[in-house]
């Protein structure tokens, strides 16, 4: 395959790899953002229970681990959210057992992406995977050829150096 067809499809990948990172952290801010709230307005309402205060931790940390695991790509925190979700799912009267298979799929999600993602950091281009930046710092690289910019930042470095000296006057 060429090079243009192959950055196609890993760009088209990584894409991808965002939109699920997305949707899993959206989906857990509004179910479980939503459900602490709710849970927090009920402990404040009715002088809340040590059961009610247990569960608004759980559903904290279920929304924290699961919002980690999407966005530092952390297969432990992505795991971790339905492991806590299952030890919650009897105390909480909100989203009971039908939070277990939510995050679940949800964690299934984010481990096929990061798996994926960490794929995509091996190869060469990432994280553009675009041919003129691959050429550039091909060139850059084999025949030590700088950019303008550098180039024109050591010329005016050179200027400066060789002019304003006491020495010279």
């Amino acid at each position: 395959m060429e090079l243009e067809e192959i950055y196609g499809k890993n760009r088209i990948s990584l894409k991808n790899c965002q939109r699920v990172y997305n949707l899993v952290a959206l989906t857990y801010i509004f179910v479980y953002g939503g459900s602490l709230f709710g849970s927090l307005y009920s402990c404040i309402l009715m002088l809340s229970s040590l059961l009610q205060i247990l569960n608004a931790l759980f559903l904290a940390a279920i929304l924290a681990a699961g919002f980690m695991g999407a966005y530092l790509k952390s297969d432990l925190f992505a795991i971790g959210a339905p492991v806590i979700a299952a030890i919650n799912a009897p105390i909480s009267p909100n989203l009971g057992y039908f939070g277990v298979p939510l995050t679940v799929g949800l964690a299934l999600g984010t481990v096929l992406a990061n798996k994926k993602y960490k794929w995509l950091e091996k190869q060469e281009g990432f994280p553009y995977f675009n041919v003129r930046f691959t050429n550039q710092k091909f060139d850059q690289v084999q025949f030590g050829i700088m950019d303008p910019y550098t180039q024109k930042l050591e010329e005016l470095r050179k200027k400066d150096n060789n002019s304003g000296h006491m020495d010279e006057i």
